[in-house]
């Protein structure tokens, strides 16, 4: 049976079971549309809020070996008037409690997302566990109307995807509970993962890469897949994914898969003057030789530990630096830092923490382990003709 089916039987299974044992608030099943997931982007005619809503087809999914699904939009002044007025066009409830993902066009997120949130966190019926995320493409709705080819729910799709990008760290992992959290925290910057369509043989699918940064409400900023890696070395964040290790003249010649890493951040008074200070430990394997060497000797392996070191330290710095001068925006965490380890200096710059965030001097050292090499320490080599 197909994963999304099984997923929309499971839902439905759930909504039945519930009813059966005499909830108050008892709704028959075919009285009520659930909502997977929604895309919100700005009307062009009008400027007025663009909602669209990809609601699960339990009818429809119950006949096929695909999940059913169907898409709602809606233009309105505010979320409330939009979800009342898709209330109307059903005739049915609209069931939050299984929404995964709320996709945000560009447009929308550097207006301001306040009251979108705002109504999604005071509505009853909604998780604090769906995902959120930033579209790189013209609309959001470009995203979600991605289910018509991929005979997906895309809302279920991309929460599948989310699970696993801990594996590849090129993209912030962000529930909304997380991004109010950040929006309402003095000092700190919330992020979101920027979403886009990838096509490979006329296919066409959803992927993230990358994250938008927020100051208040309101986007202010990217950084790409490559500097959110950093970033979340720098935040403690990293799960897994590759490091990219070049040999002496600067080419591609080693690759290393992160196995783990944990980072510490402390902020310290050097010279009269704040020192965040970051050391990073990663443990790693290694995955992929491009040049023709071995590695069986404890001195090359040290080589590319100490080489691995200086480049993922360099990485680190530069995308904090790069945040430090074109955003002043913290999304490493700093502050929060300062609020629990030097509460009476961060009740000084408490104010201006935007400010001393981006002068703030930035100390960072590395070591990477290399604790396995797979199967063989050796690359391939082939015999030349003649040799």
């Amino acid at each position: 049976m197909n994963k999304w089916k099984r997923m929309v039987l499971a839902i439905v299974s759930l909504i039945v079971l519930m009813s059966t044992v005499g909830c108050w608030n008892y709704i028959e099943i075919e009285d009520m549309s659930i909502v997977a997931g929604v895309a919100i982007d700005k009307g062009a005619s009008d400027g007025k809020l663009l909602v669209t809503a990809e609601i699960v087809d339990t009818k429809e999914g119950s006949k096929s070996s695909q999940a059913g699904f169907k898409m709602l939009s809606l233009t309105g002044e505010t979320m409330f008037d939009i979800v009342r007025g898709m209330i109307s066009i059903t005739g049915k409830k609209l069931f939050w409690s299984h929404s995964k993902a709320i996709i945000l066009s560009e447009e929308i997120a550097r207006e301001g997302v306040i009251n979108i949130i705002d109504w999604y966190n005071r509505d009853t019926e909604t998780r604090s566990d769906v995902y959120i995320f930033v579209s790189k493409e013209k609309t959001a709705q470009e995203i979600i109307n991605l289910s018509s080819l991929t005979e997906s729910i895309m809302a279920y799709a991309l929460a599948q995807q989310m699970r696993f990008e801990n594996s590849v760290s090129t993209a912030p992992v962000v529930e909304i509970w997380d991004f109010i959290d950040k929006l309402e925290a003095s000092g700190e910057y919330a992020i979101a993962p920027l979403i886009y369509i990838h096509e490979t043989n006329k296919i066409k699918n959803a992927r993230v890469s990358g994250a938008a940064i927020f100051s208040m409400d309101k986007m202010i900023g990217t950084i790409s897949g490559e500097e959110t890696k950093y970033m979340l070395f720098a935040n403690n964040q990293i799960k897994g994914g590759v490091l990219a290790v070049n040999d002496k003249n600067g080419k591609p010649a080693f690759s290393l898969e992160i196995l783990s890493n944990r980072t510490k951040v402390k902020p310290v008074w050097v010279e009269g003057k704040l020192q965040m200070q970051i050391n990073t430990l990663t443990h790693t394997g290694l995955d992929e030789v491009k040049v023709p060497e071995e590695f069986t000797n404890r001195d090359s392996k040290k080589v590319i530990e100490k080489r691995a070191g200086e480049e993922l330290q360099k990485a680190i710095l530069s995308v904090i630096h790069r945040v430090q001068k074109d955003y002043h925006a913290d999304i490493f965490g700093f502050g929060e830092l300062l609020h629990e380890q030097m509460p009476q200096t961060w009740k000084k710059i408490e104010k201006d923490w935007g400010k001393e965030f981006s002068e703030v001097e930035v100390v960072v050292n590395s070591e990477v382990i290399i604790d396995s090499s797979a199967q063989t320490s050796r690359s391939i080599k082939i015999h030349q003709k003649g040799d």
